[in-house]
């Protein structure tokens, strides 16, 4: 078994009036709103492996379209040049709180000031229309710098609280080279 800590965090503040960021030359972040089942899970595994992120793999074609063809969800794809760099991932169902359910970027991609600039860029693309806030979880799987970066950009924590689950690189879904830093079967 595996356990780990999900913090969850909530933004109140909309985003101020202005100019929105300014891309670096050949960097775009836009809506994907056809994404194909493959390129998802591709896409998910590339930037969610080294963190354990294994939900949306385990769901079978019918389950993962049923939410990320959803009208509610807003897939948001961060490309440089022609490459994938990250995405985020926006459920709208609560209409008043909009929920990030996925951020994240590539390996090859961390610590160029392209997380910052997606988002900034998703916080203004989700307050519209204006809502009442923005929510988001994370855990301590994920990246060391996820909590300081959400504050940094206007989230405090709510509340948190311990999970545990087959750890996914004993059952197959990852292979059990991924996230080499969280030992296997780690216990809290």
């Amino acid at each position: 078994m595996l356990s780990w800590r999900i913090t969850y965090m909530e933004r109140t503040a909309r985003p101020e009036n202005g100019a929105p960021p300014t891309p670096a030359a050949g960097v775009t972040f836009a809506r994907h709103a056809d994404i194909a089942l493959d390129a998802y899970r591709d896409l998910h595994r590339k930037v969610g492996e080294e963190w354990l992120w294994w939900e949306r793999l385990v769901l079978d074609d019918a389950a993962l379209r049923a939410v990320i063809c959803h009208p509610n969800t807003e897939i948001f794809v961060l490309c440089v040049g022609a490459e994938f760099a990250g995405f985020a991932e926006l459920d709208r169902s609560k209409a008043e709180a909009p929920a990030i359910r996925f951020f994240g970027l590539m390996p090859d991609f961390i610590g160029r000031r392209l997380g910052a600039y997606m988002m900034e860029s998703l916080l203004r693309l989700a307050w519209q229309p204006p809502v009442r806030r923005i929510t988001l979880d994370t855990c301590d799987l994920d990246h060391p710098a996820a909590i300081p970066f959400y504050r940094r950009h206007g989230f405090t924590e709510t509340h948190s609280e311990l999970c545990t689950a087959e750890d996914p690189r004993e059952t197959g879904i990852l292979p059990r080279t991924a996230a080499p830093h969280i030992p296997l079967n780690r216990k809290l």
